[in-house]
């Protein structure tokens, strides 16, 4: 009886541990220390795909610096042409070495293996799967007003910058 009680008490503290953030991840403090502005990566109505650094959002464009035959430079797109876009403002976390580890570690639980190996398999595999679209927001999440706040410059360019010389 003293046994059941300790792996059930045991299978808790499993289980109410596993629900913590890791301690690795980042502070939110730490990802908006960044001089540049985040990737985003614009789906245009008629063109081509536009994806680089954004610099900076107005009412009626977007100015993004990518790379066009080779060469860096900004390019200026129209609110009205945008389809869709993707935005990421810090690298995403790869935790999928979690899955075939954690489940390993279950191995020296003996029977009851069969309860914690679906347990750690049910975890790391949703961790694995949130750490790789984290940081990230799409047109579906956000509006173009809240979108300068990821600009290299979320007040709009300077008029002491020429948008040719930005790199």
């Amino acid at each position: 009886m003293n046994n059941k009680l300790i792996i059930a008490v045991l299978s808790l503290a499993v289980a109410i541990s596993s629900c913590t953030a890791p301690r690795y991840l980042p502070k939110s403090d730490e990802i908006d220390i960044n001089q540049y502005g985040s990737y985003i990566n614009i789906k245009r109505t008629a063109g081509t795909n536009i994806k680089g650094e954004l610099i900076a959002v107005d009412v009626q464009n977007i100015f993004v610096l990518t790379k066009i035959d080779h060469i860096r430079q900004t390019v200026i797109i129209p609110v009205r042409e945008i389809k869709r876009f993707e935005l990421r403002y810090a690298k995403p976390k790869h935790y999928g070495w979690t899955i075939p580890v954690y489940t390993l570690t279950t191995i020296g639980h003996s029977y009851g293996m069969l309860l914690t190996a679906p347990i750690n398999l049910i975890v790391t595999i949703s961790v694995a799967a949130s750490g790789a679209t984290a940081f990230k927001y799409s047109d579906k999440e956000m509006t173009y007003e809240k979108l300068k706040m990821f600009a290299r410059y979320p007040q709009g360019i300077p008029s002491s910058i020429e948008i040719s010389i930005i790199k």
